[in-house]
Order: C-alpha cells, then sequence, then structure tokens
C-alpha cells in the first residue's frame, strides 16, 4: 500500500479512538498498536507500489505522488479533529514498517543491529508474500502494479470519505 492508505486509515484510527471516551494513554497505546497492526493487515493484499526503495526521495514525482497526498489528508485530519500529537504518532506506526524496509535496503546494519526492527521487518516482508526479494535488493511481483494502484485509489477514495462525512 502507499503511505497515503496507511496515513489515511491511521486517522480514521486516531478518529475513532478520540471519540471513543477512553483516557489519554490508552488512546496512545490504541493509536500506536492499531495504526502498526493496521499496516501489516492491509498489506496482506496484494497491492501496487509508487516509489520504491531505489527512488523515494531521488525522483521528485514519484516521492510527491506517494508523500502529498497523505500528509494533505494528515493536515486535514488535525485541523479538523485537533489533538495533532495523537495522529502524528499514529501515521508514525502507519508507515513505520515501510520506513524500517527502506531503512533496511539502505542502512541494513542499523537494522541488524536493533532486534525489534529487524522483527518488524521480518513481519512485514513475510505479509508481502505477492513479492519476492532477491539477493541485489530487487523486488519482483507476481501482480501486474497499475491494476493494484487503481483499486487501492478506490480504497483509498473510501477511507478519505468515511474519514471526512
Amino acid at each position: 500500500m502507499t503511505s497515503t492508505t496507511h496515513v489515511a486509515v491511521s486517522c480514521l484510527i486516531t478518529v475513532t479512538t478520540i471519540q471513543s471516551g477512553i483516557d489519554s494513554v490508552q488512546k496512545l497505546i490504541a493509536v500506536t498498536a492499531g495504526s502498526l497492526c493496521a499496516h501489516l493487515i492491509l498489506d496482506i493484499a496484494p497491492h501496487g507500489f509508487i516509489a520504491t526503495p531505489s527512488t523515494i526521495f531521488k525522483k521528485v514525482l514519484p516521492t510527491i505522488t506517494e508523500l502529498l497526498p497523505g500528509l494533505l489528508i494528515l493536515s486535514a485530519a488535525i485541523g479538523l479533529f485537533d489533538n495533532a500529537f495523537l495522529f502524528l504518532v499514529a501515521s508514525f506506526f502507519g508507515i513505520l514498517p515501510d520506513m524500517i524496509t527502506m531503512m533496511f535496503y539502505k542502512r541494513r546494519e542499523l537494522i541488524l543491529r536493533i532486534p525489534l526492527m529487524l522483527f518488524i521487518h521480518k513481519i512485514h516482508r513475510k505479509v508481502h508474500w505477492f513479492e519476492t526479494e532477491h539477493e541485489d535488493g530487487t523486488v519482483s511481483y507476481i501482480f501486474p502494479n497499475r491494476p493494484l494502484l487503481a483499486f487501492e485509489a478506490i480504497f483509498m477514495v473510501f477511507i478519505v470519505v468515511i474519514l471526512f462525512k
């Protein structure tokens, strides 16, 4: 899934948590665990990609397309529902597995030294069952990218409508 999808789902989790009436510590735990688990659950479904570890922050268009919509959704959610801290924490944990995977390809020695990050990376790679990781760091995919991105875009619109209804 794109980071935008993960951020939107994290925002939805945060809004639901804010409106639940539980105390602040419970809210923090709920958005942290909920966003991280939601990322892994969503990633079980085959999905496409826009930016890859080799293009993110190197190619302008894929990077903007990957990151800007999520930032706009996050900003709108903070503006509408307040509690910036919870939204930022939820979004961070919502994209954490992708950040760890990107770091694994770029700074493998760092990830290998931090057991929890390596554990998250291994789980993240397992839920990406439809991808094959090669020794040289490249990845091949079972399904074509564009139709999967189209399905994800429809799902994303659905999440945004629910979030801002």
